[in-house]
């Protein structure tokens, strides 16, 4: 997720990520347009108007299991 847009995302994954990744990712890719979601999870850069790097494991019940911020 980033807060490109979808269009920017099928760009990606079609000229990089499916030279990474065979195929490309096997999950779709989100956009997260002024930060709602990054804000939530406390990685929204509000001068940038980015979502800093980050990596959650989230539980099937929606629980952070770990997180690293970069």
């Amino acid at each position: 997720m980033s807060t490109d847009s979808r269009f920017t995302h099928k760009i990606w994954q079609e000229e990089e990520l499916s030279k990474m990744v065979e195929g490309g990712v096997p999950f779709p890719m989100l956009s997260d347009a002024g930060g709602k979601i990054g804000k939530v999870y406390g990685v929204y850069d509000e001068d940038a108007g980015v979502d800093i790097r980050g990596r959650f494991l989230i539980d099937p019940e929606g629980k952070i299991l770990a997180m690293e911020v970069m």
